[in-house]
């Protein structure tokens, strides 16, 4: 080897070395993009499934409701020669639990308590998962729920969704401190 080429080999390594090395960040930096993404979605599917356990309590206590109301009704005997009365409503087969739910039973399901019951674990449980909006990194949290009634609704739907700012640690080099990551979730319940 001649001196001159030593001198080459020392710069091609240094070259290499930086690449690898910028490489390397980028890998780092999108792993924990992708968990710290991963977390956002899981914490927004349970709080989208924390809003719907509420609904889902209201229709089972209604329906149960419902089935205890006509299972205490007395039936009285027609007295023999008389005219018999008014005949009973047919009642929905015991299983059949949508069947049991009026329409005013679905109007309770987008009535303003219920709305406010179900943003109040929504929240519960988006701050239970570190998502709160006490977290300095969130920029937006946004719960849409139906807010009037619709007799052709066939399903109560949730959206969530939250955005958070973060940091991307050797993003620096880049000139690029943080990004922004948004995770929602559409989740629905059968209301008839």
């Amino acid at each position: 080897m001649k001196i001159s080429e030593k001198g080459q080999v020392i710069i091609i390594v240094a070259v290499l070395l930086v690449v690898v090395l910028l490489f390397l960040a980028v890998i780092i930096d999108g792993a924990r993009l992708m968990v710290e993404y991963q977390e956002l979605n899981r914490a927004v599917d349970a709080a989208g499934k924390a809003g719907l356990i509420v609904v889902g309590d209201r229709m089972v206590t209604q329906v149960v409701n419902a089935q205890t109301a006509a299972a205490s009704l007395t039936l009285t005997a027609t007295p023999a020669g008389s005219t018999p009365g008014p005949t009973s409503t047919g009642t929905p087969e015991v299983d059949d639990f949508y069947s049991w739910l009026t329409e005013d039973h679905r109007k309770t399901l987008i009535a303003p308590l219920m709305q406010t019951l179900v943003a109040t674990h929504v929240l519960g449980s988006v701050e239970e998962n570190g998502f709160g909006l006490n977290n300095s990194s969130i920029i937006g949290l946004d719960i849409t729920y139906p807010d009037q009634y619709d007799i052709d609704m066939k399903h109560l739907q949730i959206f969530i969704q939250i955005t958070r700012r973060v940091a991307i640690i050797f993003g620096r080099l880049l000139n690029l401190n943080e990004g922004v990551l948004s995770g929602s979730t559409r989740q629905s319940i059968p209301q008839r």
